[in-house]
């Protein structure tokens, strides 16, 4: 799939688009033109890959959490912090840009019928793919802003004025049914000059999550049920995010990247100055803290064995796979070992030393690419879907159910902590209330998926607990400089309005120009 990706951008000239939602094309002259081969529905399918998700947003939905802050990206941080409005360029870029999106996949099914030359076994796997894209993108817009336009086919600039907002239920059934359709269209697999490509399995998880974030959790459990077998977990969790390692097992559905061809800069704003890069995005002590001791229990336990003057011995092994810490060693891009030290005054790489540096004390590891051509540009692939989420969706489910048990113990949570190399005594099954559970699986989740395409962003929503986490000072790691909250350094002050925040506004700029949009409750 990769060497089609190029072809991307020659259709973005040859269907010019619009910010505003959903317009028509600008040359229908050269689409109607366009329309006759496999190849023609090929290069459009691909374009519409491309937008599911771009590298920024996979990266930056966590700096909206309590996993992460960002100092450079302004108008994300000020929705972290809980000051912005329906102007906030994020707000209005994802509304814009998912439509737009949206309206790529209704030109192509109203003209994938129409090529002649194409098999109907791959017109009826291209359907598929653009069935989980479509559905993909309304998920996301309904997650952010509730009831949204449901546009199904191509419509004029009148049309597109006078829209008025579905209801969200209405929006989810469309979901289920594009996904049900898509599992019955899609393959298992591809050959390997097809690696990338949507399949069946990766619409059974998608559907389940969707079910899960609806709270329908037989539905999810089901689902998720159906995977378990089919995928394995990836046998080292640090290893898995690497570009020798994207093709594996665990991966469901990843964002495709190419050395050279097409690449992603998420890494400069993730690696210390020393290895070359700006810490636009740094991980919070709030993050830091979850990771439980080695032996699985939490760092506020007195039995756990933790040390406040050691913080960072017999931690899960997954925080020095995710995170940079004081005293990280590092292999940087000439082969050579560095040590990475974040204590005050240290250069270049300690917390506030400079604008390059960390000003939480933490950088991320978790995307680190020193093969990559440059501190700037990787090639490697970004997850979106992969099998141990499937695991915690499915244990979740279950919890909610109150139906999960010791063989799902092991068949989850416990093989996920295993892979991440915990001591055996994290991987006996508790047991304990369903409340005790609960919390278990959301924090097991919370650092198994850290940074991940926005995971913790939508968790917290999703679970009503934000107004919980993001309320109050972020902090970063502790110094003698920081006499406030026992020392860890105050990095960001947040509010989170219940009444206002858990849904984002209908931006301003679509509004003005379509007044049948209404606006969510008190913005």
């Amino acid at each position: 799939m990769k060497k089609y990706t190029v072809l991307t951008f020659i259709l973005l000239v040859i269907f010019g688009c619009s910010s505003d939602l959903d317009l028509s094309p600008v040359d229908s002259q050269s689409e109607l033109n366009f329309w006759k081969t496999d190849e023609d529905a090929r290069i459009f399918l691909n374009s519409m890959y491309a937008d599911l998700m771009d590298d920024d947003t996979y990266l930056f939905l966590s700096a909206l959490s309590d996993d992460a802050y960002s100092k450079g990206r302004e108008d994300y941080r000020n929705i972290a912090s809980g000051n912005y409005d329906p102007s906030n360029s994020v707000v209005t870029g994802f509304w814009s840009s998912r439509y737009e999106a949206i309206r790529r996949t209704n030109i192509f099914f109203n003209n994938v019928d129409n090529v002649t030359d194409i098999t109907e076994t791959n017109r009826t796997a291209y359907k598929g793919q653009g069935r989980f894209i479509r559905a993909w993108h309304y998920f996301y817009l309904i997650e952010l802003y509730g009831d949204v336009p449901l546009v199904r086919d191509e419509i004029s600039i009148e049309q597109a004025l006078v829209l008025t907002r579905t209801p969200k239920q209405e929006v989810v059934d469309f979901i289920y049914s594009e996904l049900e359709q898509a599992i019955e269209e899609l393959p298992q697999s591809y050959p390997a000059t097809e690696s990338g490509r949507i399949t069946k399995g990766a619409a059974i998880a998608f559907k389940a999550r969707v079910h899960l974030y609806n709270e329908d959790y037989a539905q999810a459990a089901a689902l998720s049920e159906q995977l378990i077998g089919q995928y394995s977990l990836f046998g080292n969790y640090a290893n898995l995010f690497k570009q020798a390692n994207e093709v594996n097992p665990e991966v469901i559905l990843s964002l495709q990247y190419i050395p050279t061809n097409r690449e992603h800069d998420i890494q400069y704003s993730l690696i210390p100055p020393s290895l070359g890069g700006y810490a636009n995005f740094s991980p919070l002590q709030e993050l830091v803290d979850t990771y439980t001791m080695i032996n699985g229990l939490p760092i506020d336990n007195p039995a756990s064995g933790y040390n406040e003057l050691n913080p960072y011995a017999n931690r899960d092994p997954r925080l020095s796979a995710s995170i940079i810490r004081n005293g990280t060693v590092l292999t940087n891009f000439s082969g050579a070992q560095v040590t990475i030290t974040t204590t005050p005054g240290s250069s270049p790489d300690g917390i506030n030393f400079s604008s390059n540096s960390t000003p939480t004390g933490y950088y991320v590891n978790k995307f680190y690419d020193n093969q990559a051509r440059n501190q700037i540009y990787s090639g490697t692939n970004l997850i979106l879907i992969r099998y141990a989420e499937v695991l915690l969706n499915y244990a979740e489910a279950k919890i909610a159910l109150g139906t999960f048990s010791q063989a799902d113990w092991d068949l989850t949570i416990g093989a996920i902590r295993q892979r991440a190399g915990l001591a055996a005594s994290a991987l006996q099954y508790p047991g304990g209330t369903q409340a005790d559970l609960t919390q278990l699986v959301r924090n097991e989740r919370r650092v198994e998926l850290a940074f991940e395409a926005g995971h913790r962003f939508f968790d917290i929503r999703r679970w009503r607990i934000a107004e919980d986490v993001l309320n109050g000072w972020a902090h970063g790691i502790k110094t003698d400089l920081s006499p406030e909250d026992n020392g860890y350094t105050r990095v960001d002050f947040r509010t989170f309005n219940v009444g206002r925040h858990y849904l984002w506004p209908i931006p301003l700029s679509e509004r003005d120009i379509n007044p049948n949009l209404s606006q969510n409750p008190n913005w």
